[in-house]
C-alpha cells in the first residue's frame, strides 16, 4: 500500500481553510475533503462527554475509510485546534497509528489580518455575534503553535493551494 497523505489545514473562524481544501481537492485527483463543521452538526450541541465521542468517531471513521482506500492518496482535512479540538484530533491520529494505518500528517496553518479576517466572515455571511467569538476564541490562537504558517490576507484562494502544494510537494496528475 502507498503512504497515504493527511493534510489537515487549521486556522481561525472564516480565514478560509475550507475554500482552499475545496481548490486543492479540484486539482489533485486521486484526494479526498473532510470538512470537520460536518462531522459536529448537532442542533443543539451540548459539548458533553457523550457528544465528545461522537464527534471523535466521526472524525475517526471518515479519516479510517479515507486514508484505507487504495483510490486516494490525499485526504485533505479542515480544522480548529481551539477548545478541546485538538485533543480530540490527538485522539483520532493516536487511534489511526494503533490500527497501523500507513499515513504522513502535515499541519499547516492558514492565517490573515483580522480586517481581512472579519471581512471574509462578513462575505461568508456571519452574524455579529459569531464574528465576534472567532476573533476572541480563534484570531491568535495558533500563534502559539510551531507549524508552516501561510499568510493568506493577499493571496487569491487558488494561490494559497498553491503555497500548500509546493509546500509539500504535491504535483498535480
Amino acid at each position: 500500500m502507498n503512504q497515504k497523505n493527511l493534510i489537515v489545514i487549521i486556522g481561525s473562524n472564516g480565514v478560509g481553510k475550507s475554500s482552499v481544501a475545496k481548490s486543492l481537492l479540484s486539482r489533485y485527483p486521486k484526494s479526498a475533503f473532510i470538512d470537520s463543521d460536518w462531522c459536529r452538526v448537532i442542533n443543539p450541541f451540548p459539548f458533553t462527554e457523550r457528544t465528545k465521542k461522537t464527534v471523535t468517531d466521526n472524525i475517526y471513521c471518515l479519516l479510517y475509510n479515507y486514508l484505507n482506500c487504495t483510490d486516494i492518496d490525499y485526504v485533505i482535512f479542515t480544522y480548529g485546534f481551539h477548545g478541546e479540538r485538538k485533543a480530540i484530533f490527538e485522539e483520532v491520529l493516536y487511534r489511526l497509528e494503533k490500527e497501523k494505518i500507513n499515513f504522513e500528517c502535515s499541519i499547516i496553518i492558514l492565517k490573515c489580518s483580522l480586517d481581512e479576517n472579519i471581512r471574509r466572515m462578513i462575505e461568508d455571511g456571519r452574524d455579529e455575534n459569531r464574528i465576534q467569538r472567532g476573533v476572541d476564541n480563534t484570531f491568535r490562537f495558533y500563534d502559539r503553535y510551531d507549524y508552516p504558517v501561510i499568510d493568506t490576507t493577499d493571496l487569491e484562494i487558488g494561490q494559497v493551494a498553491d503555497c500548500i502544494a509546493e509546500m509539500l510537494g504535491i504535483v498535480a496528475n
